[in-house]
């Protein structure tokens, strides 16, 4: 496989035609087709198909794809390694953050003082959900992330614990069931979940795994994290959010989130678990780099100082 038959395959699959890929390469329809049949020839499968829609992938180009994407990035990368170190460029980082990691005050305090030691670096900071930010690692969009969960198969990652917070069960105050007490009463109640309610690692599915109960029938899946917590606000749903989140620090909801009323359950509630991750150290940028130690340091000095407390 050549450097540019894996940019052409992820072009077509980003562009959705041979002609609209062809353009943004600036090759000719013919000499882009020629390549990804060379491709497809030295791999043995097919790899793209032709539809009414236009071109898609099979099942095997989408596997190549994951790997064609993380080969570019790490040639992009290599590159600006060696321009950053002749001092021609200026050096692009891009880091992922959860709605739950983002609340975090070493994460701001590092962030802030990054900026202001190196002012030419381009920060560039993703939210998403923990299963988006692990497949954007995967696929090398990511130079490193702050996730608040654990996958059971972190094959291939780099992980480093940073700390744990506490999750609550939340309801707006004045909800009929706020001073309920056990989480089985509260399984007839609408829920709001902001992961998949496939995705059996979220907080949400693991309070009633960890508690032996069946998940809730009535669950609105809402990744929207603002957007869940103003209707948590405005009705009688149940939601499991992170202990930070009932500060003042949710971006556009001010002093709102003051009308929620954390649930004092006989049951646990499982913790955020806040993990900095990447997919090798040694593959990160010299800039990358020294963000991924001082957020480490960051953290290590905000931990120390809680129990010093």
């Amino acid at each position: 496989m050549k450097l540019h038959q894996l940019r052409a395959l992820v072009c077509i699959h980003e562009t959705g035609s041979l002609q609209d890929a062809s353009q943004v390469l600036h090759l000719t329809q013919s000499a882009l087709s020629r390549s990804m049949k060379e491709l497809e020839s030295q791999l043995g499968v097919t790899l793209l198909v032709r539809s009414n829609k236009g071109m898609s992938l099979t099942e095997h180009g989408q596997r190549v794809l994951g790997h064609a994407r993380q080969a570019l990035e790490s040639v992009r990368r290599a590159r600006q390694e060696i321009e950053d170190m002749k001092g021609l460029t200026v050096s692009e980082i891009t880091l992922g953050v959860t709605p739950v990691t983002a609340l975090l005050s070493p994460l701001q305090q590092t962030l802030l003082h990054f900026q202001q030691t190196y002012p030419n670096a381009a920060l560039k900071v993703l939210e998403m959900r923990p299963a988006q930010l692990l497949q954007h690692l995967r696929d090398g969009l990511l130079d490193f992330a702050l996730t608040s969960q654990v996958p059971s198969h972190a094959v291939g990652l780099d992980w480093q614990p940073l700390c744990r917070i506490p999750g609550v069960v939340a309801v707006r105050k004045g909800h009929p069931l706020q001073h309920v007490r056990s989480l089985r009463l509260f399984q007839e109640a609408q829920w709001i979940s902001v992961d998949s309610v496939a995705d059996t690692l979220s907080q949400f599915n693991q309070l009633f795994a960890s508690s032996a109960l069946g998940r809730p029938r009535r669950v609105f899946e809402c990744t929207a994290m603002n957007l869940a917590i103003k209707m948590l606000l405005n009705s009688d749903s149940v939601m499991v959010i992170s202990q930070g989140a009932l500060g003042p620090g949710l971006v556009g909801l001010g002093d709102m989130v003051k009308h929620l009323h954390p649930v004092e359950l006989e049951e646990s509630v499982p913790d955020y678990s806040v993990n900095i991750v990447c997919v090798n150290r040694s593959y990160l940028t010299r800039a990358a780099g020294l963000l991924f130690t001082q957020l480490q340091s960051g953290f290590a000095v905000e931990h120390s100082t809680s129990n010093a407390l």
